[in-house]
């Protein structure tokens, strides 16, 4: 019915997580003359599916009409989004963090090994280090140690 594959019917619903509100009132408005056109064509098959596909169609109708511009600027608030629930994961066991750097000489990937084996938190060791260096550095410098 949508002429997709699965898989970019998927991409499309994550899309239709990550914009806006006022796009996303702009899809369902045009969702509902989508599902009855469908309806009419399928009248045998479920509604629900019918909605499903209705959704899939107007989310990429919609999208075709967004700028490259402000596609991207979607796509990148969504990254921001994620790296900022990762950085404020990370700051909830900061003392935990802090502990087995300082005390325990544990390295980054250590660290991270721990925190993914106790804590279930998966980060790379690389912005665990930025993170450290942002934070700590500041810190070391402010109180004038090495």
């Amino acid at each position: 019915m949508t002429k997709l594959s699965t898989e970019l019917q998927n991409q499309k619903l994550r899309l239709f997580a990550r914009v806006d509100t006022s796009t996303k009132l702009k899809i369902l408005e045009r969702q509902k003359p989508v599902f009855h056109k469908l309806k009419s064509i399928y009248s045998d098959i479920d509604n629900s599916l019918l909605t499903l596909a209705s959704l899939v169609v107007s989310i990429n109708d919609v999208l075709k009409e967004i700028d490259t511009v402000n596609f991207n600027a979607i796509k990148l608030k969504t990254k921001s989004v994620r790296q900022k629930a990762k950085r404020d994961k990370m700051l909830g066991y900061w003392a935990i963090i802090r502990t087995l750097k300082l005390e325990q000489d544990l390295s980054f990937r250590q660290i991270v090994q721990y925190l993914k084996k106790y804590h279930k938190l998966e980060v790379a060791h690389s912005t665990l280090y930025r993170l450290w260096s942002e934070l700590e550095t500041k810190k070391f410098k402010q109180n004038g140690e090495k």
